[in-house]
């Protein structure tokens, strides 16, 4: 069975809900990690990506997330991430940002909702082509 974890949030503990499936999961933490190689051509390389639960009932435990959707709503920006391979290879992984498919562009994406240590934090990197102050990357911060 695939995962559909979707994270909600206003901005506040409140507002913050995390499901699976239509269940709700009464987590401790969400972290999610995804990091490609681009260069300044916009050449994709290698690349590495963690997405994990830690629950409430095991707090020492990871669960991953994948495979199957994760969809995060947050105030003005929403991302789905997929990945149904049922070994959950890198390369099946793609990204949407505001409904536009950003896989090729995304050089990093980070979440990261601790309600232990009070953590919320993430934000998305894409590579914007060549242009010319040199820089091509531009982050969004996210929460």
């Amino acid at each position: 069975m695939f995962n559909n974890v979707v994270f909600t949030t206003q901005g506040d503990w409140d507002s913050t809900t995390l499901t699976n499936n239509d269940a709700e999961v009464q987590a401790n933490r969400l972290y999610v990690q995804f990091q490609q190689q681009i260069d300044k051509k916009g050449n994709r390389g290698e690349g590495e990506f963690t997405a994990i639960v830690r629950t409430q009932d095991n707090p020492d435990d990871d669960t991953g997330v994948f495979p199957g959707t994760l969809t995060i709503n947050v105030p003005n920006h929403a991302i789905v991430i997929r990945n149904t391979d049922p070994h959950f290879a890198f390369e099946q992984t793609r990204i949407e940002y505001q409904e536009i498919d950003v896989t090729e562009s995304v050089s990093e994406f980070h979440l990261e909702v601790d309600s232990v240590d009070n953590i919320v934090q993430g934000y998305i990197t894409l590579w914007q082509g060549p242009i010319a102050t040199n820089e091509p990357y531009e982050t969004f911060t996210i929460l």
